[in-house]
């Protein structure tokens, strides 16, 4: 793979293009597949209503219609509402799944040692050595991956002394609307 070579000051263009791309078919399948069940296996659960959290731990794996989580744990954390403890949408605080975390969905993929989901702010952090996130054959990686999904802005860093990168590969039509713009 190399880095993007791309022509003069459209570089920036076509990358943000790419994590807009990326921002918008996140948001997609968050908000068209929540109505699906969600269907998790993992070798061990341990739920405990009075602290309000439930974790899965071993081979964990999620399915929601097309949209597949593996991760060696993942932790629910419930809204305190009162003594007891509903499974809905709303009472989900967060969700944080750790060790070799990876989703999948159509020609989707991220890869990150950790994914945490805050439902109230609607924003997924990704981290680790190496967060990355995939379409096709283009890949956007750092330390660090903050997506918000309300706003569709994403934030890339990385640790100190490296860099983030971005890889674009330039299809067809990509090309060809960039030289009809000369």
């Amino acid at each position: 793979m190399t880095l993007i070579r791309i022509f003069k000051h459209r570089s920036i263009f076509f990358i943000m293009m790419f994590v807009l791309l990326f921002i918008n078919a996140i948001v997609v399948a968050e908000t068209s597949h929540t109505q699906q069940p969600v269907h998790i296996k993992a070798d061990k659960m341990l739920a405990s209503p009075k602290k309000k959290f439930i974790v899965f731990q071993g081979n964990v794996k999620v399915t929601q219609d097309n949209i597949q989580l593996s991760a060696d744990t993942l932790n629910v954390y419930m809204i305190s509402q009162g003594d007891t403890v509903a499974m809905t949408k709303e009472s989900v605080q967060k969700i944080d799944a750790s060790g070799h975390v990876r989703i999948h969905w159509n020609d989707y993929r991220i890869e990150a040692e950790t994914a945490l989901y805050l439902p109230p702010k609607n924003v997924l952090v990704l981290s680790g050595n190496l967060a990355r996130l995939y379409q096709g054959t283009n890949i956007i990686s750092g330390s660090r991956i903050v997506l918000n999904l309300e706003t569709d802005q994403v934030e890339i860093s990385s640790k100190k002394g490296e860099q983030v990168e971005a890889i674009y590969e330039f299809s067809d039509q990509d090309m060809k609307k960039f030289k009809s713009k000369k």
